[in-house]
């Protein structure tokens, strides 16, 4: 099928502008109407092969059973309608294997037509580098239509100057992996007589001094057993208070420039500052060792004002870890306070990161079938629109509309952080000895500079060239 060369030019323009603007995205609406009826075309019985590991415990949510809830009736209605529409057979398999994909490709099978994989393992794996997905600005369906995600979800999947990955975003699967994402405890607010982190936000008030004023407010530290004491925040075994500070101090850890080529941008001002901010919580006793990453039970036992992990930890179609099942009170979605170098106006403190999972179309999948079917399959679901897709997905989630506008900000505003393309791992070790006080953070990152320059070099830029 002939390309659509104006599209990809114009959404190259638009996802550049997208990412330097400071100002909160507009919704993204589709082209597409299921309403209407697409040219006729007959596929002659393909067998379309989703390879699908979603989140939630081990449930598949793109097979979900049959009756188990509303949304997942529908999403089995336009598997029914899609397979009827086009004469072919779709067939969800229950996990996502990288090394069966290659294993198969070795021997001329095909795996799947799409794979959802984890970005870190993609790119480590130089599985795009090495040209094992085909990318989907090569297809002929239009990527600035909201169907297929956000920019951020666009750039998550980008390399050089093309497009390897998708969401259902109408679908809403797969379920933001996007991290961190802040909720904030309204009874803990309450009893130390706080004003709410919302009612601050719209005064224009919510700021890293505010926070650190709430720290030491919410403090009880009477108790002889530490995990009985009252703090408003706590830092982890994993760096969620860490990333949250850089980001909101307009702070990044990989810069693409001009050329297109990534940059180390760890140790610039913005993250110093960041991290001697999250340092003197910690050294001041303001803010406490939280443990496990995990660790919901102080916040749920009304112990901690404030919670940070990765977004989908909120939403109740995650698991019964989440929030949704071990909280016995309402708890409220809201976005890490702006530091001194950032822009109040920019939403972008959240990122599609190395644990991101998306969607990828491996190489020897058909691009012609793509370009038929993903624009009928990726609609919003039977009886929802772009307007009405996410009423279900407010009702079953949020106790306010203001909660569910910034998970919103959260999800759709979260760009992609190119973390897969340098130790992750050592780098979360970096900034959680710097919290601790074992490490400056001036000193910090310029000692690792180097190291993960060569990385980015290595796995990135070398295939640019």
């Amino acid at each position: 099928m002939k390309k659509l060369k104006t599209s990809l030019i114009l959404l190259i323009a638009f996802l550049f502008l997208a990412s330097c603007s400071q100002a909160a995205a507009e919704e993204i609406v589709p082209e597409y109407d299921s309403a209407v009826d697409t040219e006729n075309i007959d596929l002659m019985g393909y067998e379309y092969t989703i390879a699908a590991e979603t989140h939630g415990g081990g449930e598949y949510q793109l097979s979900p059973e049959p009756g188990a809830n509303d949304r997942g009736d529908k999403l089995l209605q336009r598997y029914k309608d899609t397979e009827k529409k086009f004469n072919i057979t779709l067939n969800i398999q229950n996990g996502s294997s990288l090394s069966t994909f290659v294993t198969q490709y070795a021997a001329g099978m095909k795996y799947a037509d799409l794979m959802i994989s984890k970005i870190a393992d993609v790119f480590n794996g130089k599985y795009v580098q090495n040209g094992y997905f085909m990318a989907f600005s090569d297809m002929d369906i239009d990527l600035s239509s909201g169907l297929y995600g956000t920019p951020g979800t666009l750039e998550a999947g980008s390399f050089g100057n093309k497009y390897y990955s998708i969401v259902a975003y109408y679908w809403g699967v797969p379920t933001p992996y996007t991290m961190p994402a802040m909720w904030f405890n309204p009874r803990v607010i309450s009893e130390y007589q706080q004003m709410s982190p919302h009612e601050l936000n719209e005064q224009g008030s919510w700021t890293w001094s505010t926070l650190e004023s709430m720290c030491e407010a919410i403090r009880d530290v009477s108790s002889p057993e530490p995990d009985q004491r009252t703090y408003a925040l706590a830092y982890t075994s994993e760096p969620y208070l860490e990333f949250a500070a850089l980001f909101s101090n307009g702070a990044r850890a990989v810069t693409k420039n001009a050329d297109g080529k990534l940059e180390y941008t760890l140790n610039s001002r913005e993250a110093i500052e960041a991290m001697d901010f999250v340092q003197s919580l910690a050294s001041r006793d303001l803010i406490c060792d939280g443990g496990d990453r995990q660790n919901i039970t102080p916040f749920v036992e009304n112990r901690r004002a404030f919670f940070l992990e990765f977004t989908h930890l909120g939403l109740s179609s995650e698991g019964s870890n989440n929030l949704a099942y071990q909280m016995q009170d309402a708890y409220e979605w809201i976005y890490f306070p702006t530091g001194p170098s950032g822009d109040p106006k920019s939403m972008q403190r959240s990122a599609y990161s190395y644990h991101s999972r998306i969607f990828y179309a491996p190489i020897n999948s058909d691009a012609e079938i793509h370009s038929i079917l993903l624009p009928y399959l990726l609609q919003p679901l039977p009886g929802e629109t772009a307007d009405n897709w996410q009423d279900s997905l407010r009702r079953n989630n949020f106790y306010t509309e203001e909660s569910f506008e910034y998970f919103r900000i959260i999800r759709d505003e979260a760009f992609f952080d190119y973390t897969p393309f340098i130790p992750f791992s050592d780098m979360q070790g970096q900034l959680l000895r710097i919290t601790r006080g074992n490490l400056s953070a001036a000193e910090s990152f310029s000692s690792i500079a180097q190291k993960y320059q060569s990385s980015l070099d290595d796995l990135y830029n070398k295939y640019l060239d």
